[in-house]
């Protein structure tokens, strides 16, 4: 799972989609010597993943099956973006 996808999702087409601006509506805070280092991008990657679950649940968004297609009909906003 793509976490912009998952943003796209969570937050809708008027956000933007990257991974610091998740980080940055989840709270999450990753240290600047590993920022924008494969081992900083993966452990934002990681938390921002863990961080969207509680959304998606709350949405009713229970299964993988579930999920991926709510990410299907975000990739219009994904695509203007690119």
């Amino acid at each position: 799972m793509d976490t912009v996808h998952l943003s796209a999702v969570v937050f809708g087409g008027s956000e933007e989609h990257t991974l610091d601006a998740l980080c940055e509506r989840l709270d999450i805070t990753i240290p600047s010597e590993v920022r924008h280092s494969a081992l900083g991008d993966a452990i934002a990657t990681a938390r921002a993943f863990v961080g969207v679950l509680p959304i998606l649940e709350a949405r009713g968004l229970t299964t993988f099956g579930e999920v991926l297609e709510e990410m299907r009909k975000h990739q219009r906003i994904l695509k203007v973006e690119e």
